[in-house]
């Protein structure tokens, strides 16, 4: 295939959502139905912004498992196997969907479900202030979203390399991490209890900047560790 071509995108992106329409679909109303439900159950609309935090925080696992599902499934991967796409064009839809997409529908629903239950909140209150929290505390947080990408580029690159047991790879990967951040909490404990009187770090602004850009950085290493996976093993699931 010659070329890039922000069209196949397109034309790609609109056969992705068509073919993949009731697993979208299934994951809104989810993402409406949690925070209605418990917020209604609670009649506390605030629970009902908890909950869609929670979601938008985590939900990029399932929906980096949608963005992928077609490629892994066994009744639709012959399908994409044969449609004119290159990894380019395949992968710049991914970003888009995770990007962009994902954290738009996460407020759309968030909102929706604020809306479902503010008529059964005990106490009075004016939604458009919570609505406004939300965005700014959440959707608009660089920091949140720095880690909701990162949460969904190691999801991405874990579907990609992935046998047919994604289960295993994603147990594996949690103790993995969570082995990682004990063996990291003890070091730095070590640390700290070891070091001599008077000891002050001199740069701690410096390595503040140091480790803002690594953190920045690793959602980036992922989703380019996704494209490379992509190409190394298009398909051969």
């Amino acid at each position: 295939m010659r070329g890039y071509s922000f069209r196949r995108v397109a034309q790609y992106a609109r056969y992705h959502y068509t073919s993949q329409m009731k697993n979208y679909l299934s994951l809104f109303l989810v993402c409406v139905a949690f925070p209605a439900l418990f917020g209604i159950l609670s009649r506390d609309v605030f629970v009902a912004e908890g909950i869609s935090t929670a979601i938008y925080t985590l939900g990029g696992l399932a929906f980096a498992l949608r963005t992928t599902y077609a490629m892994r499934h066994r009744g639709t991967k012959v399908m994409e196997c044969s449609l004119p796409v290159s990894n380019e064009e395949r992968m710049t839809f991914m970003l888009l969907n995770l990007l962009f997409v994902f954290p738009l529908f996460v407020f759309v629903t968030a909102i929706l479900g604020m809306v479902i239950v503010y008529p059964f909140t005990d106490y009075s209150i004016d939604i458009v202030p919570v609505l406004t929290s939300l965005l700014r505390e959440s959707f608009l947080s660089w920091s949140l979203y720095v880690f909701v990408q990162l949460v969904m580029s190691v999801s991405l690159f874990l579907n990609i390399i992935a046998g047919r047991n994604l289960f295993v790879v994603y147990l594996g990967t949690f103790v993995g991490v969570m082995v990682f951040l004990g063996v990291m909490a003890r070091v730095g404990v070590h640390l700290l209890m070891n070091l001599e009187p008077g000891y002050y770090v001199e740069s701690y602004e410096f390595n503040d900047t140091i480790a803002t850009v690594v953190y920045i950085l690793m959602p980036v290493v992922f989703y380019a560790l996704s494209y490379w996976a992509l190409r190394r093993r298009q398909m051969k699931w």
